[in-house]
């Protein structure tokens, strides 16, 4: 957790402190996401055979996307109302992302582009738009538990086949 206190110049006996808390779990997971939107460009800008990133795309799909997005779900969205017209966005684009997931057999480099492009404007939204209205309402010891949730998801580095490298 990252912590910015802010100590005013006057007198001491009457310090007020500001404190952001910084989703800076929940970032971490978005960058690692972008990382592997990243990797689907460079194996499709390298030519890597279709089989090799598709594989990828299911692992990652099943064992950290869709687990990284029932964590979003079910603790960090929490701190807003479910109504809320952020998360009720943030809820459709997960629902959409996962269809993507679906790998059509007859036209695998379509549903890898859109994987790659909706994925990436999808973090884009969630920490433009959600992260900063997230942590208005966000206590350190929610962060806390939301923290150790995305701690528990893999990386891309878990995945054996680094065709991107």
């Amino acid at each position: 957790m990252k912590l910015t206190v802010k100590v005013p110049n006057e007198n001491p006996k009457n310090l007020n402190f500001s404190v952001t808390i910084n989703l800076n779990e929940a970032c971490a997971r978005h960058h690692k996401t972008l990382f592997f939107c990243s990797n689907i460009r460079t194996g499709i800008d390298r030519g890597v055979d279709i089989q090799r990133m598709i594989d990828y795309v299911n692992w990652y799909g099943e064992e950290i996307l869709f687990k990284k997005f029932e964590v979003e779900e079910n603790y960090l969205f929490t701190l807003l109302d479910e109504d809320h017209y952020l998360i009720k966005r943030a809820l459709k684009e997960h629902r959409r992302i996962k269809r993507l997931f679906k790998i059509d057999a007859k036209n695998p480099m379509k549903n890898l582009i859109y994987i790659e492009e909706e994925l990436d404007l999808h973090i884009r939204f969630e920490e433009k738009q959600i992260f900063p209205e997230l942590e208005k309402n966000a206590t350190p010891t929610k962060l806390k538990k939301i923290n150790e949730r995305f701690n528990t998801l893999l990386t891309n580095m878990d995945w054996h086949d680094r065709f991107w490298l």
